[in-house]
């Protein structure tokens, strides 16, 4: 079968590779289309890292094809989308209902081979079926949306709160459109794109920011806040300098939630009194608990409309094309699908 393969830094190849065989307790899905994902260019460019030689793709969505004889709740011609955070449920982790930091999570195409392939093996366990009237496009989008939900899980954010979000890239809009039915008095987007603001407004933003500096964006912060910060900052960008702009973001007893993926090992740099006399509290979102479920039902349910922010749709052998524009960011660019 032909699959898109990351050797090593930069070197993705489209190349032909044994078709995987399920096991006992596995399904072969045939991949109707996978999502390239930001967190696929890190892999790429080495920022995070792989196991290399390795698959790479991990929002696929697809048909299965064929089951392992142990497998109950999945038979041959189901229409599924795989958790690519597929946790073991034995480990201490597991056992204390905290599965995204699993000792042996699968991470379908960063550890083990994911979905730009023709056809890819996963565990029945973390094996969803797509609810009927949902299309392959929008299903493709249940792991982002899913790391969204275990993030705004995280936030607890209640009616009548302020929120800022940093970052109007792919996931800024889904979280947009997810937080303007949550009862946020004032939604704030910032990002140095003018057409990304555009769409954030159009997304349910009530205002937007358009900065190059910190200390613009605290400003027109304040600004909008009478002066006081906001709730809640969410940083979904995965640079340390925004990171370090959330501080100056938050008013007194606000969250900061860490959500974008920053390079491994970069450091972010805070005044440890301002966290000390805002009484801040600082939160991590890595990955999807048990949030899977949930996504599928807000995909299914319409209140989020995600089909506008696919900007490409590449065959398998033109995949690099969307790596490119992943990194150059062209206007009007947002999301990739491939179809292998």
């Amino acid at each position: 079968m032909k699959a898109a393969v990351l050797e090593g830094i930069e070197k993705l190849v489209v190349k032909d590779v044994p078709q995987p065989k399920p096991k006992d307790n596995e399904v072969l899905i045939k991949v109707n289309c996978c999502g390239i994902c930001g967190t696929d260019l890190k892999l790429y460019k080495g920022d995070y890292t792989a196991n290399c030689p390795v698959i790479l793709g991990h929002e696929f969505v697809g048909e299965v094809v064929e089951v392992g004889r142990e497998v109950k709740n999945l038979k041959v011609g189901d229409k599924v989308v795989p958790d690519p955070n597929e946790s073991c449920g034995a480990c201490d982790w597991c056992r204390s209902a905290q599965p995204c930091f699993c000792n042996n999570l699968a991470a379908y195409g960063v550890l083990r081979d994911g979905g730009f392939a023709e056809y890819a093996v996963c565990g029945e366990k973390g094996t969803y079926k797509i609810p009927q009237g949902l299309d392959d496009e929008t299903a493709s989008f249940t792991e982002p949306v899913s790391c969204a939900v275990h993030c705004l899980d995280k936030a607890a954010i209640k009616p009548g709160e302020t929120v800022a979000i940093i970052g109007a890239g792919i996931m800024g809009q889904i979280f947009t459109q997810m937080l303007k039915n949550s009862g946020a008095s004032r939604l704030i987007v910032i990002s140095r794109s003018q057409w990304k603001l555009d769409l954030a407004k159009k997304s349910g933003a009530t205002d937007t920011i358009k900065s190059q500096s910190f200390s613009q964006a605290k400003e027109d912060v304040l600004r909008l806040t009478n002066g006081s910060g906001v709730d809640i900052v969410i940083e979904a960008v995965g640079k340390t300098e925004t990171v370090e702009e959330s501080f100056s973001l938050a008013k007194k007893g606000g969250r900061i939630l860490i959500f974008g993926f920053c390079p491994e090992g970069k450091e972010a740099k805070f005044i440890p009194f301002d966290v000390l006399s805002k009484e801040l509290t600082i939160l991590g979102s890595w990955v999807n608990p048990y949030t899977f479920p949930r996504a599928l039902q807000i995909l299914t349910s319409g209140k989020i409309n995600l089909k506008p922010l696919i900007s490409m749709r590449l065959k398998l052998e033109n995949i690099i094309d969307g790596f490119k524009a992943m990194a150059e960011k062209p206007a009007g660019f947002m999301k990739a699908l491939v179809f292998p």
